[in-house]
């Protein structure tokens, strides 16, 4: 079998999508023996570093191909279909929502056509009108809907990462019953180099909170650092807001309300870090805070659980469903419920080991392996196999 990836979805700096990508790509290929994986990618340099991380450098069974066009060029709408067929390509799996259509027939179960699988990991952009109010996708939201709908209906089987996004993205296209029964839900995974500290670690007397994420408007980092300073005014400890993320001089909102409220010495706009950094961070801080409208998943939610942090987030979307009993919820935009449940974590150290305990055995329950598996499994079934174990 001849599977092929599109690998175009991981940037320099990998988001949500990205890892995902990384992470089935570091798994499919040995999962699958007799197979051969072939890996769309636009930029040469991130291909070899991807396949480094991914360690498939020497893999004869895994080959690239270097596309000259992007993900959402009318080029590559033209011209993929084509060299999907010179390929012989029995699947194409496109870990995010956007595929070359005129590859895939509208009967999607018709004979002898490439197989098609799609990972749609939210849909955002049509629950919240005002989630990211300068972003391409936003101005263009007829246009984002129809490709979705395309996606779906010419794909034999849809990915999404928590029945959440299942029943939103069902409910948000009006999907028919058909096109419905296609969606399975395959949670993701958490690295393994997210762990708890050593025991004898030692703690500074500085208390680190931290946010992981995007300054989008609908992530709510205003409310958080309004939460903060009325912790920090509250609480006896000294106080320092880490926030982790790629910056955006799109939304300088969060960075106005820090100097507004007199908390640049407090509050840190750390920029991307790479996850061994990231894991440092998660394992020196005190807790992670979430305050987004909405998560499909919410890696940070999971990574901050399995490195033994206590979690206080929103009730948006996913959250409540990846943290289960493990994390504070508080309603989405209230930032005195924000900054109540942050107290009471920093002031309760009975209750800070408790979530934190909790957090760790629920974060047991997502693992990459297992996501890779599952995926495995859907692509056997698209191509009329029999799944194996997962």
């Amino acid at each position: 079998m001849k599977i092929v990836i599109d690998a175009r979805w991981i940037g320099a700096t990998p988001s949500g999508i990205g890892v995902y990508t990384i992470e089935l790509l570091r798994r499919l290929p040995a999962l699958e023996p007799e197979w051969q994986f072939h890996l769309l990618f636009n930029d040469d340099a991130l291909r070899a570093r991807v396949l480094e991380q991914c360690g498939l450098t020497d893999n004869e069974r895994v080959v690239t191909k270097m596309l000259p066009y992007g993900i959402f060029s009318i080029e590559g709408q033209l011209r993929l279909p084509h060299l999907l067929r010179q390929m012989r390509a029995n699947l194409f799996h496109s870990p995010n929502y956007m595929i070359p259509y005129l590859a895939f027939s509208r009967n999607a179960a018709e004979q002898g056509a490439i197989r098609c699988v799609t990972t749609i990991h939210d849909v955002i952009p049509l629950l919240l009108r005002d989630h990211a109010p300068q972003s391409r996708k936003s101005r263009m939201m007829p246009l984002f809907r129809y490709c979705l709908r395309q996606s779906v209906r010419r794909s034999d089987a849809v990915l999404t990462v928590s029945d959440t996004s299942r029943r939103d993205i069902i409910r948000v296209l009006k999907l028919n019953e058909t096109d419905a029964a296609k969606l399975k839900t395959i949670y993701n995974g958490v690295d393994a180099r997210f762990e708890p500290p050593p025991a004898d670690a030692p703690r500074g007397k500085v208390r680190t909170i931290i946010y992981v994420g995007r300054l989008d408007p609908y992530k709510h980092v205003v409310t958080l650092i309004r939460a903060f300073n009325h912790v920090r005014r509250n609480v006896r400890d000294p106080l320092h807001l880490l926030i982790i993320g790629p910056d955006d001089p799109r939304y300088p909102e969060a960075r106005r309300a820090t100097a507004d409220l007199g908390l640049t010495e407090h509050v840190t706009f750390l920029g991307f870090i790479e996850n061994d950094e990231l894991a440092a961070a998660y394992q020196e801080a005190a807790m992670l805070v979430n305050p987004s409208s909405y998560e499909g998943f919410g890696l940070q939610l999971v990574e901050a659980m399995r490195c033994g942090v206590p979690v206080v987030c929103c009730d948006g979307g996913a959250q409540p469903e990846i943290v289960g009993e493990a994390a504070r919820i508080v309603p989405v935009g209230n930032a005195q419920a924000l900054a109540d449940s942050m107290y009471d974590v920093l002031t309760d150290k009975a209750l800070s080991a408790r979530l934190g305990a909790a957090g760790m055995a629920r974060a047991r329950d997502f693992d990459w392996p297992r996501t890779a598996r599952q995926t495995r499994n859907v692509y056997r079934r698209v191509l009329g196999m029999q799944e194996a174990p997962a």
